[in-house]
């Protein structure tokens, strides 16, 4: 598809790109950020956002991941507890990056920019729930239950406080800025609009986390077990808001 459709400056970008992605593969897992499963996959996902998306997209999805590192870094805890918690593997990778692949894959062949402003969104919303999970998560922070308003602990499945709040807002309006700065495509109420959705893609994420993280559901096609069921992980949870967050800036687009 990428040879049918692409042109000698893209052929030439993604070739750059498999180079750089190989690179930044290899580095991340030399410092501890992904595992080898997490690094590979992080590879093909930087191939397609810079050699489809070129370096605009390759800008978001860097911050992303740089910014998302360094706050789950937690510098207080031993090595091998920073270890399990920084590393990230090849399924968290896809459950935020999967949309941003998609969206830019039919962007690239239909040229039509809602289908970028939706692949942004995805990294928005990925950004808006990293920033409100790991700041909501901080020592002496009241969280509570998006469902019920009933106080919870921090880290809870579906808790929500004041200070991740403010960091996912904080989040997406920085991404949602570098949008209009970098996105000619994008005009200044589309980048609001991303803003905006991303923002309540964390809250979306939080509402899935209670009603369905942990569930199993019998989807036989994608189950690995002779129940034919599926259990609902955090990385589902984060794909179908990535998704939802996405979808909503399509439609809403389109509406306007």
């Amino acid at each position: 598809m990428f040879f049918i459709f692409g042109e000698v400056d893209d052929h030439i970008r993604i070739g750059i790109a498999i180079l750089l992605a190989a690179l930044f593969g290899v580095t991340a897992f030399l410092l501890n950020w992904l595992t080898y499963d997490g690094a590979l996959a992080a590879a093909i996902f930087g191939v397609i956002s810079f050699g489809i998306g070129d370096w605009q997209v390759a800008a978001i999805v860097l911050f992303f991941f740089i910014s998302a590192s360094l706050l789950s870094k937690d510098v207080m805890a031993t090595e091998d507890a920073r270890s399990i918690k920084f590393r990230r593997d090849g399924r968290q990778v896809w459950a935020n990056g999967f949309w941003l692949c998609l969206w830019i894959l039919i962007w690239f062949i239909s040229e039509n920019p809602i289908f970028l402003a939706a692949s942004v969104t995805s990294i928005v919303a990925a950004t808006a729930d990293t920033w409100a999970t790991e700041l909501g998560n901080r020592p002496n922070t009241k969280a509570y239950l998006i469902t019920t308003l009933k106080e919870v602990s921090a880290g809870t499945d579906g808790g929500i406080s004041y200070k991740g709040s403010l960091g996912a807002l904080v989040g997406s309006v920085i991404l949602s800025t570098l949008c209009w700065v970098m996105f000619s495509e994008i005009s200044l109420l589309v980048c609001i609009i991303i803003g905006a959705t991303g923002f309540l893609g964390c809250f979306v994420d939080s509402f899935l986390g209670v009603k369905l993280q942990g569930s199993s559901l019998k989807i036989p096609f994608l189950s690995n077990n002779e129940t034919g069921t599926i259990t609902v992980s955090n990385n589902i949870v984060n794909w179908l808001s990535t998704g939802t967050a996405s979808l909503l800036v399509l439609l809403t687009t389109l509406i306007i």
